[in-house]
């Protein structure tokens, strides 16, 4: 009992200063007050204390040293009799240069770090998009930050490299089917006079121009090689007086392509249409192409101006193979009008897309939505009561350090993804596109998913 006694006393004689439950004492408020009247400091901070509590948290006779705020160096005796809270050298250097952010982009940061900074910056003045439809007047919604909030839980597949590369993460009881989507960006909507939204400032005439941008598509299209590639702005030709899909998609051997179906007096009138508003005389339209060696088609396809292109495409003999009923897909391409304040707009094509996609257990609707689909959207909300889930893929499209998420795939739950693209590069979010890496204002968002097999009966 006489130990405990004198260790409490020695405790409460030493370290007086704060008693739980009391706070700091009167008598270390008092101390306090003498300590910063005795001299002023720098910043005014407490001249040095020297008492028992002191030298046993810092040590006996330590010295507390000021630092300078910026190169956290000792200030000197000068500098504190100035009551300098930043050194002089660093005083009288020369303002910092701005932050060089593709340097930092090179040496220090991954591509996943890169996008969770860009999910913390404060929201941006709105961006106007370059994504030209029907209307003229095309304002863009600022960014919205929270579509990059949605993790993709799925492999990712590399722009460029064969989608069937990574056949071999489908699950047994599966078979393959690799989807692409591709808005091309036509030529007539580029830098038309008196349409901010399609003037490209960030980009050179070189990157812009058609004849650079045509093989390159082609051939980011060869590499990939996917089963179904839906594209949109595809501008038609002119071929035999007939407006028909151009000649450079005749360059992807073993495809059949499906235009939008209009009639030559509809494409007719686009064209007059494009010329009256972009200049140029020729329409454009979404078209679809699907492996002559996978797939035939099932039925005809489908058509309409707000709807797209609904093509429904049968497995050849990989089913028959595995020992199941061939297997039928519905695909649906869409383009939907780029102005946010159009949402019913959206809905009526999506409704009249419904009436053509038919009651396959595979359906697929992919294409350029002009909006980030996010959980608890109109659009988002509507392919949910129609029993389809979202694709994870990642951003496709980009003003200067203002990428987003605007080309989608959405399917029912017979099919499964295995893998799908990722985010746009962290130099193509900085740069925005079009850009030396990526033909078009939009990136191609591509998915690999696994079709579940239907087993026959045994009798």
């Amino acid at each position: 009992g006489q130990s405990k006694d004198s260790n409490r006393a020695l405790s409460t004689s030493s370290m007086p200063a704060y008693q739980p439950g009391q706070g700091i004492s009167a008598d270390a408020l008092e101390r306090l007050r003498a300590r910063k009247t005795a001299q002023e400091g720098v910043a005014d901070i407490p001249a040095q204390d020297s008492n028992e509590q002191w030298d046993r948290l810092l040590g006996v006779a330590a010295k507390k040293k000021l630092r300078c705020g910026v190169c956290t160096k000792p200030l000197s005796e000068e500098d504190q009799l100035q009551q300098r809270i930043v050194c002089l050298r660093c005083e009288q250097s020369q303002d910092p240069q701005p932050l060089n952010r593709d340097k930092l982009v090179e040496e220090e940061m991954e591509k996943d770090i890169f996008y969770y900074c860009l999910r913390k910056l404060p929201s941006r003045a709105p961006a106007t998009a370059p994504s030209p439809t029907a209307s003229t007047e095309r304002p863009r919604l600022a960014p919205n930050v929270a579509a990059l909030e949605e993790v993709a839980s799925a492999p990712r597949l590399e722009r460029g490299v064969a989608i069937d590369s990574h056949n071999h993460m489908v699950p047994t009881g599966r078979i393959p089917l690799s989807v692409l989507s591709f808005n091309v960006l036509a030529n007539c909507y580029v830098r038309v006079e008196g349409q901010p939204w399609n003037a490209f400032p960030h980009c050179t005439d070189e990157v812009l121009s058609w004849e650079n941008r045509q093989p390159r598509i082609l051939e980011l299209l060869q590499s990939m090689a996917a089963d179904v590639i839906c594209l949109q702005e595809v501008m038609m030709e002119l071929r035999n007086e007939e407006w028909r899909l151009p000649s450079w998609i005749d360059d992807l051997p073993g495809y059949t392509s499906v235009a939008q179906g209009f009639k030559q007096k509809e494409w007719e009138g686009q064209a007059e249409r494009n010329k009256r508003v972009c200049g140029v005389k020729a329409p454009t339209g979404v078209a679809t192409l699907f492996r002559n060696s996978r797939f035939e088609e099932a039925a005809p396809s489908k058509h309409g101006s707000g709807s797209g292109l609904t093509v429904f495409l049968k497995f050849k003999d990989e089913a028959a193979e595995a020992g199941a009923k061939q297997l039928e897909v519905s695909v649906g391409n869409i383009h939907l009008a780029g102005d946010p304040s159009k949402a019913a707009e959206h809905l009526k094509a999506l409704n009249s897309l419904k009436k053509n996609l038919g009651k396959q257990d595979m359906r697929l609707v992919c294409g350029d939505f002009n909006s980030e689909c996010l959980p608890g959207s109109e659009v988002r909300s509507w392919f949910a009561e129609e029993g389809f889930s979202k694709v994870p893929t990642g951003t496709s499209w980009a003003a200067p350090g203002d990428p987003q998420r605007l080309d989608h795939v959405f399917h029912t739950r017979s099919l499964e993804v295995v893998a799908a693209s990722g985010d746009i590069s962290m130099e193509e979010a900085l740069a925005g596109l079009p850009c030396s890496s990526c033909p078009s204002d939009h990136a191609p968002v591509s998915v690999l998913l696994g079709a579940a097999l239907r087993g026959r009966c045994p009798w």
